[in-house]
Parts: C-alpha cells; structure tokens; sequence
C-alpha cells in the first residue's frame, strides 16, 4: 500500500470514529464550494492545509495520532476545516468522485445511484431458484413493548454502543442518540415508558463515562466539566421520571424492569474508580421510590448487606456499601444503625447524604434524634475542619439555634470551630440580633471596625451602639500603637466615629473623659497631636 493510500484510509478511519456527523457535513460542504486553499502530506502521517472560513485557518492532522491534530480556528476539538481539508486530499489523490464514496461510508449511507443499481430489472420467472438470501441488516428490530430491559440494553448496546467514541471533546454525539430511544417508546404506555426513558437515560450515562476515560489527563477538569454540564437536564429528567414510579402499581414484568436499572446503577456506584456522575445518589433515589415494597425493601438491603460480608475487591467503593445501608436504615426510621453505617464509611464520601437525613428530622421536629445527629457530625466536621468544610454544618446549627434558642450545644458546636465559622457565625448573630454577642466575636477574632461591611455596621450603630465602642477603643489603641501618621491618621477617623457612638448613647461625658485620657496617655506623640487638631478633635 502507498503512502498516500494508507493515510487516507487511515484518517478516513479516525474522522469517521472522531467527528460528528453534522462536522463532516459541514467540512464536505466547505469543499465543495472551493474553500481548502492547500492541501499535502509530510513525509510522515501528516496533512496539512489551509482553508478559508471567515479568516484563513491552518490545519494540521496527524494520522498515527490524531489527537494531536489542530486547527488555528476558535472552535475547542476536532471541526470542519479538518474534514475539509481530508475531503480536497482525496479529491486530489483519487478523483472526486472517490471523495463522494468516502463522505457517505463515513455517515454510514449509500449513494442512491448505488441503491438503483442493486434493485434487480424484473421478478424472477415463476418456478425459478430463489437468489441467495443476503446479508442481514446492520440494525437488527428493537425488542418493542413487550421486551424486558436486558434485552433494550442489548438492543441499544448493538446499536448504538460506539457512540462514545465520537464524545471525545463533546457529548453533542449523544443528545440524537437520546431523543431517538425516546421516540421509540412515544406512544407506550405511560408507566412502561418511564421505565424504557430512565433505561435510556442510564444507557447514555454509560456512554458518557467510557468517553471521559478517552481524555488526557492534563485536560480532563475542563472536559468534566463540559461533559457534566451537558449531562445535567438527562440527569434532572431521570430524577422525575423516577420520582413518578409508582411501585405499587406495577407488573410482575415492570417490577423485573426496574430491578434491572436499579441493579445498573448499583453495579456503577459499587465502583471505585473516578466517575463523571454520582451513581449512588440514582441507586438511592430509586431506593427510596422503592422503599415503599417491603419485601423488595428487605431484599435490597439483605443484598448489600451480603455484598458487604463477601470479599472486599479492589474496585469496589466500600463508602458507598456503608452509605447505601445508612440510608436504607434511615428510611426505615432506624437512625441507630443509619448512623452507626454513616460513621463506617469515608465522612468525606457519605456526608452529602447525612446533611439532608439531619434536616429531615429537624423539620419533623424529632429533636431527640436531632442532637444525636447532630453529634455525630460535630464529631467527623471538627476532625476535618476547614472554612470549605463546615458550610453545611453550619447552616444546620444556625437552622437548629432559630427553632432552638434555648439549648446552648448549638452555640457551643459554632465556637468550637472558630475561626473557621467565623463569616458564618457573625452572620448568624446578625441575623438573631444578638448585637452584643457579634460585637464580642470581632474583638476575640481581632476584626477591626474598618474591614466590617458598611451595612452590618450601620444596622449595630443604630439598633445598638454601645455594643461597638469596645471595638472602637481596641482599634484606636492599636492605630496609635503603629507609631506613624498613617496610624494616626485612621485613629483620628475611628475617633470621630466614636464619638457619634457616644453621642448616640447620650454618653457625652464619657466622651470628654475618655478623649481627655487619650490625649494625656500619648501627649509625647507629637505627629499625634498634629493630625487631633487637624481633624479637629482637640482645639
């Protein structure tokens, strides 16, 4: 085989496997209208050209590693000009006609002139031997209403299973793939359908995840992010469609459905290794739907308590056996062994899960279970802490505090992890309107009345001003302390605040005394003294 042979049958290989469909359309039609300015190899698998778009853009493709491929275009991944390029090379190389045949093999058609020529001119006369049976087509018929969802999951598997190969900057490849399954199932009855659209939404999940382990390492945050951004509505739609099961209505045939993607799912959150999606809180949404079916309720969670039992392997996420149990526990109004599951398992993997069981019980008003709770988390929160960590904590206590202001545990959890609870904690006091308690956490933290917001210092001025001349004082001592006019220059404003605040209490001859001190203590000061009578605090 030539040079120029393999490289074309080469890229035609990867633009097919890497481009969507709607690309290479595109890039045919760039050729077609004259657009590739040049187009030639390297002695190596390379080809390179230029294409005039809005701007002329430089294309470089590499066919031994076409990841390395690029184009000078905004576009982020593989884009048209590539195909357009590779089109004009074969156009070159094999005539145009030749680049036609390569367009439709790569969107999977034929030619209609090709179709024509295969329909045979006339029936066969009576009594004549049938033709040899062709092959059978690619697309075998889907199972249909009455199929289960091992059989659709092959079905789609056989299918469409390659899709993910053309995700490997986007998932666009598979949103057709998505809205076709759907529309498969349009006119089904509605409780089937749900099953069969959740059965398809899980399929595309799967595909998503084989197509981020294609990514490099040094770009897979950026692609993570994209891939999970467009994943989100499939995700959300899922959520509803199970939120509207009804298990207590259904079949034998669609409880063995559900069964089936429940079991995906679980198979998919049982796993270790790094996964674009959170496959545990799917199987959990699930369960709790289910939860409902006391014998399927007892048989899942025997079974996870089996999986638990058997031998740990490799791959397996033991977190998620502990976290699954704690809230099947949990569910079942077992908040002992809910806890006891939660506290065996990795605290950074499972506490999204405790967060909301601790709110369920709040709004119930167990506040019994409430504290325990509550505990357990302080315990594993202080363990850890960090400002990023104890958000959710935090937004408990403060809740748990409103409805509970006379069990002091509250206010002692958010002390404790001071400072790290500080922007938290102020913000709390505020909104209690527990003035002189916030005016005390800026003088243990150490904040001066300068790097306070205006608005929270405002709302104290007026609703309770006595409360911040302790900080004023601290403050001013310390501006003084810094021994130079800067210093000096802010005491002078942060006395004339403090007078306000005496004022505003009718404290005026405490005023006066306090000044007369001031002024007494640091009369050796001399840029001091300049800048009170420049401010015209003394005259």
């Amino acid at each position: 085989m030539s040079h120029g042979a393999k490289l074309l049958e080469e890229l035609e290989k990867r633009i097919g496997a890497e481009l969507t469909a709607p690309i290479v359309k595109r890039g045919y039609g760039y050729y077609q209208e004259g657009r590739v300015q040049s187009s030639q190899t390297t002695v190596h698998q390379t080809l390179m050209g230029v294409v005039r778009g809005s701007d002329l853009y430089a294309v470089v493709m590499d066919a031994d590693h076409f990841g390395y491929s690029t184009c000078t275009c905004p576009f982020d991944g593989f884009c048209k000009h590539m195909a357009a390029v590779f089109f004009q090379y074969y156009a070159d190389e094999r005539g145009r006609g030749a680049a036609e045949q390569a367009y439709f093999r790569m969107l999977g058609l034929t030619r209609a002139s090709e179709v024509a020529a295969q329909r045979p001119s006339a029936p066969p006369p009576a009594g004549a031997a049938a033709p040899p049976a062709g092959p059978e087509p690619d697309s075998q018929p889907h199972p249909g209403e009455r199929g289960t969802a091992e059989q659709w999951l092959e079905w789609m598997e056989a299918a469409y299973g390659d899709t993910w190969k053309k995700c490997r900057h986007s998932l666009h490849a598979l949103q057709p793939v998505l809205s076709g399954l759907k529309g498969l199932s349009r006119d089904w009855e509605k409780p089937v359908q749900r099953l069969h659209w959740s059965t398809a939404i899980l399929f595309v999940l799967e595909q998503s995840e084989r197509a981020i382990t294609t990514v490099d390492s040094f770009s897979r945050y950026y692609h993570e992010m994209s891939f999970i951004r467009m994943a989100e509505p499939w995700i959300e739609h899922l959520q509803t469609l199970i939120g509207e099961l009804t298990p207590l209505e259904m079949s034998e045939e669609e409880l063995a459905w559900s069964d089936a993607i429940i079991g995906l799912a679980k198979r998919r959150a049982l796993l270790s290794e790094r996964q674009l999606f959170e496959w545990g809180y799917l199987y959990l949404a699930f369960c709790e739907r289910f939860s409902e079916l006391g014998e399927w309720f007892r048989r899942e969670k025997m079974s996870l308590l089996s999986e638990l039992d058997s031998p740990s392997a490799e791959d397996r996420d033991e977190s998620f056996l502990h976290a699954a149990l704690g809230m099947l526990y949990f569910f079942e109004g077992d908040d002992a062994r809910s806890i006891d599951s939660f506290a065996q398992g990795a605290f950074e993997k499972v506490q999204k899960l405790v967060y909301p069981c601790v709110a369920q019980r709040m709004e119930s008003g167990d506040w019994e279970w409430t504290e325990r709770w509550m505990g357990f988390l302080y315990e594993k929160v202080y363990a850890i802490r960090s400002a990023r960590s104890i958000g959710p904590f935090m937004a408990l206590c403060r809740r748990a505090d409103e409805d509970r202001p006379e069990q002091p545990v509250w206010t002692t959890y958010m002390t404790e992890l001071l400072p790290y609870s500080y922007a938290e904690l102020s913000e709390h006091w505020l909104s209690v309107k527990r003035y002189e308690d916030w005016a005390d956490l800026q003088l243990f933290v150490g904040v001066k009345p300068e790097e306070i917001d205006s608005p929270e210092l405002r709302e104290v001025a007026k609703t309770a001003p006595h409360t911040l001349l302790p900080l004023y004082h601290q403050s001013i001592d310390a501006a003084i302390g810094s021994r130079n006019r800067q210093g000096y220059r802010l005491a002078v404003k942060l006395l004339k605040k403090l007078e306000k605040l005496y004022k505003g209490t009718k404290e005026s001859g405490k005023w006066d005394v306090y000044l007369a001190e001031l002024v007494a203590k640091n009369q050796r000061l001399r840029a001091l003294q300049e800048e009170l009578w420049k401010g015209k605090i003394v005259t």
